[in-house]
């Protein structure tokens, strides 16, 4: 048997002048009119030797004949393209003899060579970055060597570059410049196109891999809802691909947004849970019904000496502060219910915190802390108002005091609508 000429694995291609996709399904489902267009605008753009659709897995250039035998429209690769594309649709010709035909010698595919310019554009149009600062694929000179980034900019006030990642890319050349923008103190974010995750079954390719673990098991993408989001908003957005368990989830995110970790790599999901909740977790987890288990509290408040610094506090003094019944009543505020306590409802929990006088040096923590929860109205009881006139007497602690870093350090999403004072 004769070499198949083509092979209807071509699932998506771009087109450059919208960057909009078109998958094979669309395609076949044109009109004659539509379809008609497409035809014609590839044609001119092979004649001027500028593509205009091209292969979403490879970047190089495609056009749509019709296959003989049904008469339907199919992506279909220019002769003379590398069959190093998984969806190659054509005979090859080797990769010196396509840059030589087509693109008049240059290696970088077109939709590479679109996408940098399209990633610096948007960079110009967000007000973060520095007037001036974009520049697109020149060499970047420190003194252990050189790179070209695919593009880089001042963004938020630091050195950012951004490279985009389409085909296969060897680990030793991403480690390479992973150290580079690491000892240049440059941000890096890699970047690939209309990212579509593997089946459950399937693994991704190493090239993925390996910028996925760069990225602390984030993957970033774009495509053309990210484009024109980001053209609409002047803010760069970006599409972060993250897994749960087995199954990959997704969301839009902005370039401002990210979380910048040591290395100069972003996330955008944490992979592990912030400390604070990782904690906390833990907490609850060495709760008994009179409160966290001995053991496990000295544990745990070791812990927090070490984390918050508390160098000149240990673990018999966070005892004497009674932090263990301090934790409970702010997790029962957030909860709704009381935690690690034989109280029944949140009135009686309040009422026997604030009984033991030790604890009255909270009340102000506590009720601003409710506030913040939506249980401010726990303070209208005449129960609890009585014992709030009482405390009041008593000195409160401030925010650096041991038991005010420990609450702020524990809730930071409570206590940034109105930190404590």
């Amino acid at each position: 048997m004769g070499e198949v000429l083509y092979r209807r694995t071509l699932k998506r291609a771009v087109d450059l002048a919208s960057m909009q996709t078109i998958s094979s399904d669309a395609l076949m489902a044109m009109s004659k009119d539509e379809y008609q267009i497409v035809r014609r605008a590839a044609t001119r753009a092979r004649l001027d030797r500028q593509p205009r659709y091209v292969c979403e897995c490879c970047g190089h250039a495609v056009y749509a004949p019709r296959e003989g035998r049904t008469g339907h429209p199919y992506w279909k690769h220019h002769p003379g393209l590398s069959r190093n594309c998984p969806w190659w649709t054509g005979t090859s010709l080797g990769v010196d003899a396509v840059s030589a035909s087509q693109f008049d010698g240059a290696q970088e595919s077109p939709l590479h060579f679109r996408l940098k310019n399209t990633v610096g554009e948007l960079l110009a149009g967000d007000p973060r970055t520095t007037a001036g600062s974009v520049v697109v694929d020149e060499y970047l000179v420190q003194e252990d060597g050189r790179r070209r980034p695919d593009v880089r900019a001042i963004y938020d006030g630091v050195p950012l570059a951004v490279e985009v990642q389409l085909a296969t890319t060897q680990i030793p050349i991403i480690v390479q410049r992973e150290a580079f923008y690491e000892s240049a103190s440059i941000r890096l974010l890699w970047l690939t196109w209309n990212f579509e995750p593997p089946a459950t079954d399937r693994r991704l390719l190493s090239s993925f891999e390996d910028i996925f673990y760069s990225h602390d098991k984030n993957l970033f993408s774009m495509d053309d809802q990210t484009i024109m989001l980001s053209k609409e908003s002047h803010d760069v957005i970006l599409r972060v691909f993250w897994m749960d368990g087995d199954s990959w989830c997704s969301k839009l995110v902005g370039l401002a947004s990210l979380n910048w970790l040591n290395g100069g790599r972003a996330n955008a999901v944490p992979s592990r849970p912030p400390w604070h909740k990782d904690f906390l977790t833990r907490w609850r987890g060495a709760l008994g019904y009179k409160g966290t288990n001995w053991d496990d509290r000295q544990i745990l408040y070791a812990e927090l000496v070490a984390k918050l610094e508390l160098n000149e506090t240990g673990v018999n003094e966070l005892h004497e502060f009674d932090i263990d019944a301090l934790v409970n009543c702010l997790l029962s505020l957030v909860d709704g219910q009381p935690v690690g306590s034989q109280q029944q409802n949140l009135v009686e929990l309040l009422n026997s915190f604030l009984y033991v006088e030790r604890r009255q040096q909270y009340i102000r923590l506590v009720r601003t802390f409710a506030q913040l929860t939506d249980r401010q109205a726990l303070f209208e009881v005449e129960s609890v108002r009585k014992k709030v006139l009482k405390a009041r007497t008593v000195g409160q602690i401030d925010r650096d005091s041991v038991p005010g870093k420990i609450a702020l350090a524990l809730f930071p999403e409570v206590w940034c609508a109105a930190p404590v004072r």
